[in-house]
């Protein structure tokens, strides 16, 4: 499973623009960094909201591919962001974890904190598809 992933994530270019790195994988939960670049920041020098809600959308789908069949693809069906703080500092954490795993959707929830994981970004609420 945790080599499945890190394959998936390894041909989303996307991420490598971002310069997203896959930290950990855990049936049920994944974790993505991505540290600060002034390519990434937006008016007022904080990270995009677009970096924080495609980094925190790739982990709640990793974290829903790792509770699917070994044959499974995902795809983001709906997702909901907070923008709770401005995100600044060198980094941004990103943990997905499904809260309830179905045989079609999957539910997950979403955080993004800060690079020292006292103060929480934003928070996502997401349904995931499993596609076989």
């Amino acid at each position: 499973m945790k080599e499945r992933i890190r394959t998936s994530f390894e041909k989303q270019e996307f991420m490598t623009t971002l310069g997203a790195e896959l930290v950990s994988i855990k049936e049920g939960e994944v974790r993505i960094d991505c540290q600060f670049d002034n390519r990434l920041r937006q008016q007022d020098g904080f990270f995009h909201a677009g970096v924080v809600t495609s980094i925190v959308d790739s982990a709640c789908g990793y974290a829903a591919l790792s509770m699917m069949p070994e044959n499974a693809r995902v795809l983001s069906v709906e997702f909901k962001v907070n923008l709770l703080r401005p995100a600044t500092g060198n980094k941004i954490i990103a943990i997905g974890k499904v809260i309830k795993s179905g045989k079609t959707l999957s539910v997950c929830e979403g955080t993004v904190w800060d690079e020292k994981q006292e103060k929480i970004v934003a928070k996502m609420m997401a349904t995931m598809i499993c596609l076989v």
